[in-house]
């Protein structure tokens, strides 16, 4: 009878229901406190016992859900004593169900608990393997920091509200304040995550901006901790106390701590914080400190794992980009001592041309004025000869006449040493040219009782070369060492290859020269010789440096004398000759 009442009782009440349901709509508009259900924090949610006895059907993730509710649910306990028979078999049953259910409940949120972390887990993996890539795509310090600053406060794994580095500045001894991720003000913290929410930026997206850019823009809380300097001791704070001990320290207490610094007690101050050093293979290179000071969640142990992985991995490519940095301002600095050198060398150059040319100057004024003194004497004679109509003699307009010769000589070797003279750059055979030059003089050196020998090499020695200038430096080196035997002696002139250079040798049996003259002998207007104008050996070696070449001078005193002329080999032999 009872359950007869029962039953009209719940279809009179279904039917109601649905009425209502059908009059208002929806499920969790309805005013009934039996329909609603009666676990906290879920009141907006039906009664899954009502649910089921109105026939309303829940998909399996919703029956597990309520499930776990309804088991330390009173009404749902009752619903299932009054479903129970008063068999004891039926209790039996009942207790065995309602135990197995709370078995499945508590497996349920275990298994639920697992992935979650699992979860977590692999985000963090796929965040470090990001960050892992992208620090290998630069070599810039501030970006590498930026990189694991986005890293540690992405939402997709880390999420902590705020992250900042200092590094070690070990030529002071210091621990400076780098990069701050986040805000300083709490004023701050919705204007930032509104931009990244309204723009959507992934992680992904937040490093490729980083590696896209020239450089960092400044936060607040950077321009805040670029100021603060720690030195490395015990007593100057929690940073400097996590680089010394090189472990990490999990403040999670909002008790007082030692900061080292009153600028950090704004922004760290009665917080809970984890500062994680950053130790590479020898060094510990500084510390990363986090915070969840917006949503307060609290820090935990594996979190401090976690980053610790996180820093371990950054800490090789962080020393490598302060390498990277030191050398780079290494390199600036001595950009600039040789900037400064180059300065210095062209000021010494300027003043060593401006000398040179003091002294080329007064020398050349020396060697006109002896001719022209010479010339002004005779002249000065012809003159007076002539006043007096005397017969001038021929010897004195001679003398004049040899020493305008001689100052149009100095004048025109003055000027193929100061001037640079275009060369005819044609193939020549050096044999040929040095056989040429030999035979205009031959005849003269044979008078002077010199014997020549020659040893040329036995085949062509190409040379792209002006003929007659290299001719004018052979006539001028073979008129030297014939100087040098007078009383005759023996010459030997001999050609070859050397490398990439081939070569003339000219050695003479003369009196040969000290070290000291040796040193002076392609000076301008030096000369041993009682004639001469000391430019001829100074002409001869700006020559062949305009082709590439040069000449070498070995000399004992007494025993002679040779000149080596180097002159670079044509590269293409092969080539015929104009």
């Amino acid at each position: 009878m009872l359950r007869l009442k029962l039953s009209i009782r719940n279809r009179f009440e279904r039917r109601m229901i649905g009425v209502k349901l059908r009059l208002e709509g929806s499920y969790f508009m309805s005013n009934s406190e039996y329909e609603r259900c009666g676990f906290k924090g879920h009141r907006s949610e039906l009664c899954w016992v009502f649910q089921t006895s109105a026939g309303i059907s829940s998909g399996p993730s919703d029956i597990q859900d309520t499930v776990g509710r309804c088991i330390r649910c009173d009404v749902f306990n009752k619903a299932l004593e009054r479903a129970t028979g008063r068999r004891e078999s039926d209790r039996l049953l009942t207790l065995t169900l309602k135990r197995l259910i709370g078995q499945l409940v508590d497996y349920n949120m275990e298994l639920t608990s697992t992935t979650g972390s699992l979860q977590k887990r692999i985000e963090e993996l796929a965040v470090l393997k990001s960050v892992s890539e992208a620090l290998l795509q630069t070599e810039d310090l501030y970006k590498a920091l930026a990189i694991v600053l986005t890293g540690v406060t992405s939402g997709e794994a880390f999420g902590f509200n705020r992250a900042m580095i200092f590094l070690v500045d070990s030529t002071r001894n210091v621990l400076e304040g780098q990069l701050g991720l986040g805000h300083l003000e709490y004023r701050e913290a919705p204007k930032i995550w509104n931009n990244l929410r309204e723009n959507r930026l992934t992680f992904e997206n937040l490093i490729d901006k980083i590696l896209d850019m020239d450089d960092i823009p400044v936060n607040n809380l950077s321009r805040a901790i670029k100021e603060i300097v720690l030195p490395l001791a015990p007593d100057r704070g929690v940073l400097t106390q996590a680089i010394l001990e090189r472990r990490p320290l999990n403040i999670s207490t909002e008790a007082e701590v030692e900061l080292g610094d009153s600028r950090l007690e704004p922004i760290l101050g009665r917080i809970p914080f984890a500062v994680i050093p950053i130790i590479s293979r020898y060094n510990v290179l500084g510390v990363i400190t986090v915070d969840n000071s917006i949503t307060c969640e609290k820090i935990t142990e594996e979190d401090i794992r976690t980053l610790e992985t996180l820093a371990n991995q950054a800490a090789a490519k962080i020393e490598n980009a302060l390498l990277h940095r030191t050398l780079e301002l290494k390199y600036a600095e001595l950009k600039h001592v040789h900037s400064l050198l180059k300065k210095n060398q062209e000021y010494l150059v300027e003043s060593e041309r401006l000398a040179e040319l003091g002294r080329f100057a007064t020398t050349i004024a020396h060697e006109i004025k002896t001719p022209l003194i010479t010339i002004g004497g005779y002249a000065q004679r012809v003159l007076r000869k002539l006043d007096r109509e005397e017969k001038v003699e021929r010897r004195l307009v001679q003398i004049i006449s040899d020493e305008i010769l001689r100052l149009e000589r100095i004048a025109v070797e003055v000027l193929d040493l100061s001037r640079k003279s275009p060369l005819q750059l044609v193939a020549h055979d050096l044999n040929e040219i040095v056989s040429e030059t030999l035979e205009v003089q031959e005849r003269k050196l044979r008078y002077q009782d010199i014997v020549i020998e020659k040893e040329f090499y036995p085949k062509e020695l190409e040379v792209l070369s002006d003929k007659d200038r290299l001719k004018q430096v052979f006539f001028n080196l073979i008129q030297n060492s014939a100087e040098a035997m007078s009383e005759g002696g023996k010459m030997k002139l001999s050609t070859g290859r050397n490398g990439d250079y081939i070569y003339l040798r000219i050695s003479d049996t003369g009196c040969g020269m000290d070290d000291q003259a040796k040193s002076k002998l392609f000076t301008p207007f030096y000369t041993s010789k009682r004639t001469g104008t000391g430019l001829g050996l100074p002409v001869s070696k700006k020559i062949i440096d305009d082709h590439g070449g040069s000449i070498l001078v070995e000399s004992k005193l007494d025993r002679g004398t040779s000149f080596i002329v180097n002159l670079p080999a044509r590269a293409n032999p092969s080539e015929r000759r104009a």
